[in-house]
């Protein structure tokens, strides 16, 4: 890949799922920072009045983001596979690229343990919860699914797609 032009579509869809896991670890952060917010001392007790309607509004523009580039990490990596098989064998990257793909869909594995909390935070029943304690909850949760999953698919792309620079 190193001696082909940037405008190779090979060499653009071999760093696609690069792109793509980026910005699923940039917004898991992104959502980390915004959400962190409204549980700070300060806004705690203003956060149990407007989470519900933050989240309402909230997961609408966020899920088809996530969603989206998730399969846009797995699709690319499956084009990968498809169109560029032999040179990801040749070059080892292969696995890589498997491992972030997999790594990749196992972020939605997930889905059990933050539908229920996003769901009671957009039921807004405050006399079962508090809602800042279960957006912790949820922000704990997100945390390990953050630094298990998606940096582990990303490190893994990375790997990929570094194999096929160099060699």
């Amino acid at each position: 890949m190193a001696s082909r032009s940037i405008y190779d579509p090979m060499a653009a869809l071999a760093v696609a799922p690069l792109i793509s896991s980026s910005c699923t670890l940039w917004f898991a952060w992104d959502q980390t920072l915004f959400l962190r917010i409204f549980n700070h001392d300060e806004n705690r007790s203003k956060s149990n009045e407007i989470l519900s309607g933050y989240w309402k509004a909230f997961l609408p523009a966020s899920l088809p983001r996530v969603v989206g580039l998730l399969g846009l990490t797995f699709w690319g990596v499956v084009g990968n596979y498809y169109w560029r098989h032999d040179s990801l064998v040749s070059n080892q990257s292969l696995k890589w690229y498997i491992g972030g793909a997999a790594l990749s869909a196992s972020h939605l594995l997930f889905t059990p343990l933050v539908v229920p909390r996003i769901q009671t935070l957009i039921d807004d029943d405050r006399s079962k919860m508090q809602p800042s304690k279960v957006l912790d909850e949820w922000l704990s949760i997100h945390a390990l699914r953050t630094w298990t999953v998606d940096v582990a698919a990303w490190a893994c792309i990375a790997v990929a797609v570094m194999r096929n620079i160099t060699v």
